[in-house]
């Protein structure tokens, strides 16, 4: 009979709520299961803390000396035929270029790639036809589109849609976005934001200047969670991690922590597709975070075994 450890004394995240529940954890599978018959082998005391999904980190941006016109390059010349695709999770597309409407369509329906717009200059009407194509989400909201402007919404504008509400990513880290603008685009609707980083390789870094690369052939300041080509405003990136991002969106927006939890873990899971994690429920895999009050991860499980604990 498999070994069993329960999670109890913790207030769990699901669903954007608190709920008071013992987690039970089948240690040969490492996934949640249903109260068992039996006693449980092992239990984990929370001690009031909260229990919430691991967080997942999603990339949505890659480098920019790479990409390609769908009009001009087939799928296989650009990812190197089948094998390779099968590989590829999500695109970002421009929905004005041309040759995107049928690409769109052929990576959704064919592929079952999620299709996000972004870093693109398209206007409101051309990202409702892409989404109708089979576009799914929004890239980094507000960042490499034109601004929401009130008689030409673009790209931004697309979160309100209520034929086909994409999921829309926000970069929550105070730089990329005003905690203003933030609260705004989060409120539009909570089921569909995903928080993502901009997190370049300076992360966990002393401030101070940096080599550039391939990707930014300058020097690069890093100052606080802001990264800029040196000498200018430029930004490049931020430094600001996820778990910074879920307390910062909790903060500012005032919708609590386990709203927040829920833009990191349950919506991500839900724009890919992913049926294995983000969520604690049965069938799932046992992978948690444990937050004090104040959106701090004090330990991390993977599988049903702990992997981190702060002390």
């Amino acid at each position: 009979m498999a070994k069993v450890k329960a999670f109890i004394n913790g207030r769990i995240c699901f669903q954007g709520k608190e709920w008071q529940e013992t987690i039970y954890v089948n240690e040969s599978t490492g996934t949640i299961m249903r109260q068992p018959a039996e006693m449980p082998s092992d239990f984990v005391d929370l001690k009031g803390k909260l229990l919430a999904p691991a967080y997942i980190e999603l990339q949505t941006n890659g480098d920019a000396t790479l990409m390609q016109t769908p009009s001009q390059n087939s799928l296989e010349e650009i990812y190197g035929g089948e094998a390779a695709l099968s590989a590829v999770k999500m695109v970002t597309l421009a929905p004005e270029l041309e040759g995107c409407t049928a690409l769109t369509e052929t990576l959704s329906q064919t592929h079952n790639i999620v299709v996000s717009l972004g870093h693109s200059e398209a206007d409101y009407d051309t990202g409702q036809t892409a989404l109708q194509a089979g576009a799914t989400a929004l890239t980094h909201v507000f960042n490499a589109m034109p601004p929401l402007h009130h008689r030409t919404p673009g790209l931004a504008g697309l979160i309100t849609s209520s034929s086909a509400a994409p999921y829309y990513s926000l970069i929550a880290d105070g730089i990329h976005l005003h905690p203003a603008t933030l609260t705004l685009a989060y409120r539009c609707n909570p089921t569909r934001c995903v928080l993502i980083t901009d997190a370049v390789e300076m992360a966990g870094m002393p401030d101070g200047v940096y080599p550039g690369h391939a990707q930014v052939p300058h020097p690069q300041r890093k100052e606080g969670n802001r990264v800029t080509i040196e000498g200018t405003e430029t930004l490049i990136g931020s430094c600001c991690g996820l778990d910074e991002c879920v307390r910062n969106l909790a903060a500012w927006s005032g919708c609590g922590l386990p709203a927040a939890v829920r833009c990191a873990t349950e919506n991500i899971a839900g724009l890919m597709g992913l049926r294995d994690r983000g969520v604690v429920e049965e069938g799932r895999r046992a992978d948690f975070v444990v937050l004090d009050d104040g959106g701090g991860v004090l330990q991390t499980w993977i599988k049903g075994v702990k992997v981190f604990d702060r002390g």
